[in-house]
C-alpha cells in the first residue's frame, strides 16, 4: 500500500517538476559599443557548443530562448573584439553586454598601375566557395522572420497620418540608433501614437528549411503570427528575401532578371570591386572591399563586402540593388547578411536584414518595409529521406496558426518592440471588433454587398451598386447573384441568382449547387440550370459587365452579339497525382435570338445602336472535357493545395462531342482542342514568352459555336486577343492562334541610354500575334454574320511600354496584312486597374 503511495506521489511530482525542467527560458538584453555606448545593430550571438543563436535588432536588442542550465553566449561584431559571456538559466533574463573596438589601426591601402588587390580576393573567394560547394551535401536549418510594413497617405487603427512620423534610411550600415527607438518620454501610449502614427503591419514566420545537392529544396512553416490586417493564409515569407545566402552565383531578388552575386565568375565581368580597408573580428583580419556595377544598365548589388582572411570566405555584406534590380513599385531595397563558422568547416548565413520603401504616385501612398530573418540551428551532411524532397515546396503546417502567445513567449527570436506590441493590440482588437460584425448587415454591406451567416455556414449578397447594367438588349437592368457557403460538408456551396431587363421584359435565372469529396487532390462536382442572356465568345471575355455599361452610357458603343439560352450543365473537376488538372461538362442548351429594344444612352443620342444579330436557334446537347499537365511546385497552404511559379510550357488537351438539333436537321460534331503555352526567361535580357492554340471541328458548326479570332477595344489594351482586328472579323470552323512576346523590362532603355527613359523605370514588350482558320461550305451556310476566312494567316505586330506610374501600359500595334479602311493601327490605354 505504502509502496502505491509514493509511487503515485512520485508520479504527481514528476509530471510537476518535468515541465519546468523541460521549458525554455528567454534571456534578453542589449549589445553595444564600450566605449560609445553606441547600440550595435545586427551583432552576432550563438550559444557555444551548439548552432543555436540570434542577431540583434536595430536598437542592438536581442532576446534567446534557451533550456536551464549553464551556457556559454558568444557576441561578435566585425570590428570588435568578440566577448564569451556565461549565463545561467533560469536566473540570468536580462543582461547588457559590451564589445571593445578592436585596437588595431586599419592600414593605408596601396594599389601599384595594372592591379587590384580586391580581385585577387574576389578571386580567392571563389575558389574557396566552391571547395566548401563541394563538401556541402546537404543541410537544414530552423528560421524566424518577421515583416513589418509601414504605410502612411492614410490612418491605421485610427492614427492620423498627419502626424510627425520616424526617419527611415536605406542603408542598412552604420550605429545610427543610440537609443530605443521605440521609447517615449510619457507613459501614455496616445503620445507615442502621435510621434509615430503609422502603426506597422506585421507578419511572423518559424519556418524549418532543408536543401540538398544539387537543387533540391523544401520550407516547412511551424508557426506564424499577423496583424489582424492580413489573412493567416497570406502570410507565407518564403525564400526570396528571408531565407537566401548573398555568396549563391545568382539570386532571385525581385520579379525581373536574377542579380549576379559578387562572388561568382559572372561577377567578375560585372562589378567593380575596389579594397577599401581592412577591420578586425577578434585576430582574425576583414578585408573591406566596395562593389559597384560596371553597367547600370545590369540588375546588380552596390556595396561594401567583408572577406575574412586566411579562409577567404565571405563574413558580411551590406548592399542595395541597384534601379535596374528593384521590384516593381519600390524605390529602393537594401539588404545586411552575416555568416558564421559553423561545424569548423562551413561558412552559413546568420541572419537577413532587409530595407524597402516606395511610393506610389497616384495614390499618393508611402510603403516603408523591414524584414529580419535569424537563420540558425544548422544541421549539415546529416542524412535526409530521398522522399521529403516531394513537390511540395512550401507546406504550413495546420497547427502554425494554432500557436498561443506563451508559444512565441518561449520560442521567439526575434525582439518585439512596444511599437510591435501596440500594432498587434490595435490590430488584435480590430479583429475582434470585425469578428463581432463579421455577419453583420450593415448599410455599407447593403451597398457593396457583403457575408453573414456563421463559422461553417455562410450566406452572401450582392449589393445594391453591384446590381444595375445596361445594354441594348435588356435596357436598364438589375441582376444580383445570393448563394450559401458551407465549410465543414461535402455540399460546398449553393447558388441562386436573378436578373430583369426593363426593356426585353424577361426574368433571367441561375440555380447551382457544389459538392467537394477529396481534399487532396480535391474532386469537386456541380449542376446548374439557367435561363441566362448570353453573347458570342462570352467565354475568356476580359470586360466586365460594369465597363460595357460605361461605354454604353458615353459612347453608345456595345460591340457583344447576344442571345438568350436556356438549360442545365453539370461539371466535374479533379487533378489526378497533382499533376493533371482536368474538367469534364455535359451540358444541354437551347438557343434562341434576342433583338436590340434599347437606344438610350447619356450622350451621343443622335447616334444608333447597331442591330443584334440573330444566331442558329435549336438545341445543342455537349459533352466536353479538357486536361493539362501541370508540373509546377506545389503550395500546401495548412491542407489550401495550390501551384506556385509560372505557368511554363504547359501543354493542354481538349476534345468536345455535340449534339446539334437545329430546323435545318440534326448532325453531330467532334471539336478538338490542342494548346502550349510557355516562356523562356533570358536572365537581363529579358523574358520570351508564347501561347499557341488549334481548334477543330469534323463537321459544321452553327454561328454560337464558330471559331472567331477575337478582336478588342479601340483605345483599350487587353493582352488576350488581337489587338486591330474587330470583332467577329475572321472565322471558321478550324482555327489555328499564336501569339509571341519579348520583354525586355527596363533592360534595353537603359542599355541603349535613351534620354529620358533610361531611368523612368518603364519596361519595354514587343509582341506578334497571328491567327489561321477556314470554313468548309457547310459551315459558312449557316451562318447570320459570315466573318471572313484567314486563309493567308493575319499578322499583327507592336509594342508596349508598362510601368508608367507603376500602374498602367500603352500599347501601339499594326496590322502587317488583310489591310482595310479605318482600323489598320491600334493605340490604347492597359493595365491592372482596366483589366
Amino acid at each position: 500500500m505504502f509502496t502505491r503511495f509514493f509511487s503515485l506521489l512520485a508520479v504527481l511530482m514528476l509530471s510537476i517538476v518535468t515541465p519546468q525542467l523541460l521549458a525554455q527560458h528567454r534571456v534578453s538584453g542589449r549589445v553595444s559599443d564600450a566605449v560609445s555606448g553606441e547600440a550595435l545593430q545586427f551583432a552576432n550571438i550563438w550559444v557555444e557548443q551548439i548552432q543555436s543563436g540570434t542577431t540583434t535588432d536595430k536598437a542592438g536588442r536581442f532576446v534567446l530562448p534557451l533550456a536551464p542550465g549553464q551556457h556559454v553566449l558568444v557576441v561578435s561584431y566585425i570590428g570588435y573584439k568578440s566577448r564569451r559571456q556565461r549565463v545561467s538559466i533560469p536566473g540570468d533574463t536580462e543582461i547588457n553586454i559590451t564589445l571593445q573596438p578592436s585596437a588595431i589601426e586599419l592600414p593605408e591601402v596601396t594599389i601599384t598601375p595594372g592591379d587590384n588587390p580586391a580581385l585577387r580576393i574576389i578571386r580567392k573567394a571563389i575558389e574557396m566557395k566552391e571547395v566548401q560547394k563541394a563538401k556541402l551535401r546537404n543541410y537544414s536549418l530552423t528560421s524566424h522572420s518577421k515583416l513589418l510594413i509601414r504605410v502612411s497617405g492614410f490612418a491605421l487603427g485610427g492614427a492620423s497620418a498627419s502626424g510627425e512620423g520616424e526617419s527611415t534610411t536605406v542603408t542598412i550600415g552604420g550605429n545610427t540608433d543610440t537609443a530605443d527607438p521605440d521609447s517615449t518620454d510619457s507613459a501614455d501610449s496616445s503620445a507615442t501614437i502621435k510621434r509615430d502614427p503609422r502603426l506597422p503591419v506585421i507578419l511572423e514566420t518559424q519556418t524549418d528549411a532543408y536543401w540538398a545537392a544539387p537543387n533540391r529544396y523544401k520550407e516547412v512553416v511551424t508557426a506564424r503570427k499577423q496583424s489582424a490586417f492580413i489573412p493567416a493564409q497570406g502570410n507565407i515569407l518564403v525564400s526570396a528575401f528571408f531565407i537566401i545566402d548573398f555568396s549563391k552565383d545568382e539570386l532571385n531578388l525581385s520579379d525581373k532578371a536574377p542579380v549576379i552575386g559578387p562572388i561568382s565568375e559572372a561577377g567578375l565581368r560585372h562589378y567593380y570591386y575596389r579594397l577599401a580597408g581592412t577591420t578586425f573580428i577578434d585576430s582574425t583580419k576583414i578585408y573591406q572591399i566596395e562593389i559597384s556595377p560596371l553597367s547600370d544598365s545590369d540588375p546588380l548589388l552596390r556595396g561594401t563586402i567583408y572577406i575574412a582572411d586566411e579562409s577567404y570566405m565571405l563574413s558580411m555584406v551590406d548592399v542595395q540593388l541597384n534601379d535596374a534590380a528593384l521590384p516593381t513599385l519600390l524605390d529602393t531595397m537594401a539588404f545586411r547578411q552575416n555568416f558564421r563558422f559553423v561545424d569548423g568547416e562551413f561558412w552559413m548565413p546568420a541572419d537577413v536584414i532587409v530595407m524597402a520603401s516606395a511610393q506610389i504616385p497616384v495614390v499618393n501612398i508611402g510603403l516603408q518595409v523591414e524584414g529580419f530573418s535569424v537563420l540558425q540551428d544548422y544541421r549539415i551532411n546529416q542524412e535526409i529521406n530521398e522522399a521529403f524532397f516531394d513537390r511540395t515546396r512550401i507546406k504550413v503546417l495546420k497547427e502554425a496558426d494554432e500557436r498561443d502567445s506563451l508559444y512565441w513567449v518561449e520560442t521567439r527570436k526575434i525582439p518585439t518592440s512596444d511599437e510591435e506590441e501596440r500594432a498587434y493590440l490595435v490590430s488584435d482588437s480590430i479583429k475582434i471588433a470585425l469578428d463581432s460584425t463579421k455577419y453583420a448587415v450593415t448599410f455599407g454591406s447593403i451597398l457593396s454587398g457583403g457575408v453573414t451567416g456563421a463559422e461553417n455556414v455562410e450566406f452572401r449578397y450582392p449589393g445594391l451598386v453591384s446590381l444595375y447594367q445596361f445594354n441594348r438588349i435588356e435596357g436598364h437592368a438589375l441582376s444580383g447573384e445570393f448563394g450559401f457557403s458551407f465549410n465543414s460538408f461535402p455540399l460546398r456551396g449553393i447558388r441562386a441568382g436573378a436578373g430583369y431587363g426593363f426593356s426585353d421584359e424577361r426574368l433571367k435565372y441561375n440555380l447551382g449547387a457544389s459538392f467537394r469529396v477529396f481534399s487532396s487532390p480535391a474532386l469537386t462536382f456541380g449542376a446548374s440550370r439557367y435561363y441566362a442572356l448570353d453573347y458570342i465568345d462570352s467565354e475568356g471575355d476580359p470586360n466586365t459587365a460594369g465597363l460595357m455599361t460605361m461605354l454604353s452610357w458615353f459612347g453608345k458603343y456595345d460591340y457583344r452579339d447576344f442571345f438568350y439560352r436556356d438549360g442545365w450543365a453539370s461539371w466535374l473537376r479533379y487533378d489526378p497525382f497533382l499533376l493533371f488538372p482536368m474538367r469534364i461538362t455535359i451540358s444541354r442548351d437551347g438557343y434562341y435570338n434576342a433583338m436590340k429594344n434599347s437606344e438610350w444612352s447619356l450622350f451621343n443620342r443622335d447616334r444608333s445602336y447597331r442591330d443584334n444579330p440573330p444566331v442558329n436557334e435549336g438545341r445543342i446537347t455537349s459533352v466536353s472535357g479538357r486536361m493539362s499537365l501541370d508540373m509546377r511546385d506545389m503550395l500546401d497552404n495548412a491542407g489550401e493545395l495550390s501551384r506556385i511559379g509560372r505557368r511554363n510550357h504547359i501543354p493542354t488537351v481538349g476534345v468536345g462531342f455535340h449534339r446539334i438539333e437545329m430546323h435545318s436537321g440534326d448532325w453531330d460534331v467532334t471539336a478538338l482542342y490542342a494548346g502550349l503555352n510557355g516562356a523562356f526567361d533570358l536572365g537581363v535580357y529579358g523574358v520570351l514568352s508564347y501561347n499557341l492554340a488549334a481548334d477543330r471541328a469534323n463537321a459544321a458548326l452553327p454561328t454560337q459555336l464558330l471559331y472567331n479570332l477575337r478582336g478588342g477595344i479601340q483605345y483599350l489594351a487587353a493582352t488576350t486577343g488581337f489587338r486591330t482586328l474587330g470583332f467577329r472579323e475572321f472565322g471558321g470552323d478550324t482555327r489555328a492562334v499564336g501569339s509571341f512576346s519579348y520583354d525586355f523590362r527596363d533592360w534595353l532603355f537603359r542599355w541603349l541610354r535613351v534620354p529620358l527613359l533610361r531611368d523612368s523605370g518603364f519596361g519595354l514588350e514587343l509582341f506578334a500575334t497571328g491567327g489561321w482558320t477556314t470554313m468548309r461550305a457547310e459551315t459558312a451556310v449557316l451562318q447570320t454574320v459570315t466573318p471572313a476566312e484567314a486563309k493567308l494567316p493575319f499578322w499583327e505586330a507592336g509594342f508596349g511600354i508598362d510601368n508608367i506610374l507603376s500602374i498602367f501600359r500603352v500599347d501601339m500595334a499594326w496590322r502587317l496584312n488583310h489591310a482595310r479602311e479605318g482600323r489598320n493601327f491600334f493605340i490604347g490605354l492597359g493595365g491592372g486597374i482596366l483589366f
